[in-house]
């Protein structure tokens, strides 16, 4: 009987600690931000996988990475191997010999957010963790932003910047400002790009960060809805509410479950 042959993708969410560590693999690995930020040096080049960017960490690479605060990454492992015998696979693995640290695009961005959407059902199935893997890889094979096309960049700014100040108040003036645009253009590229408005970007960052920090942590209710940008743990719970028709308490009896 013949052995069943590797799955050519393995799509994980992970969080790191606050230590460095050196890492060499035999496999493709892509990583993308879902909270947090790290530091991470790949082959001798430096950078960090944020709400701006992600990173491609080539087989066989040595690299080094750091995350000092809360994280979570999506973490998808690519086999070097060809078992399938598939001409377009081939082509992506071997398109990911030279990436390195790629503009999460509003493509990717749509990505990423139907992962943090259904996390565990795109995670727990093969068939939709590779077909999700596979619309990944067509995507980091696209040129990159033109110069003459800087929405784009301003967007990526614009995504940073929500990213790193969750747990504040903002308003669209703020990070219009910070991005380098007008507020007017800030809502036309949030509507062109990611069919949303900048506070529904928001919203939907605070409540992943706030179910993350329940599956992850032990810290309060209160703790948590203050760090995911809530006035208080009657605001967190009603926002889960209305959004996941869930509580705090159900979401941590989810993790104590799994």
């Amino acid at each position: 009987m013949n052995a069943t042959p590797p799955q050519p993708f393995s799509l994980a969410l992970r969080s790191y600690s606050g230590q460095v560590e050196l890492h060499e693999h035999d496999f493709h690995q892509i990583v993308l931000p879902q909270s947090g930020c790290m530091e991470i040096e790949v082959d001798g080049r430096g950078g960090k996988v944020d709400a701006s960017q992600g990173v491609v960490i080539a087989s066989g690479v040595r690299h080094t990475f750091l995350a000092n605060t809360h994280n979570s990454f999506l973490v998808l492992d690519v086999l070097t191997q060809r078992a399938d015998g598939h001409k377009s696979t081939v082509q992506l693995l071997d398109s990911l010999d030279d990436k390195r640290f790629f503009a999460v695009r509003p493509d990717i961005r749509h990505l990423l957010d139907y992962a943090s959407s259904n996390g565990p059902r795109l995670i727990s199935s093969p068939t939709m963790a590779e077909s999700w893997s596979r619309l990944l890889l067509g995507s980091l094979l696209q040129p990159e932003v033109a110069p003459n096309d800087p929405g784009q960049f301003i967007l990526a700014r614009a995504l940073a910047y929500i990213e790193q100040h969750l747990s504040t108040p903002m308003t669209v003036h703020d990070i219009a400002r910070n991005a380098g645009t007008s507020e007017r253009r800030l809502y036309a590229l949030f509507g062109r790009h990611l069919k949303i408005t900048p506070f529904t970007h928001i919203a939907t960052l605070r409540l992943n960060l706030a179910i993350d920090l329940l599956h992850q942590t032990a810290l309060s209710i209160t703790d948590i809805a203050h760090r995911a940008g809530y006035a208080d743990q009657s605001a967190l719970s009603h926002a889960l509410k209305r959004a996941r028709n869930l509580t705090p308490a159900s979401v941590r009896k989810q993790a104590r479950d799994h």
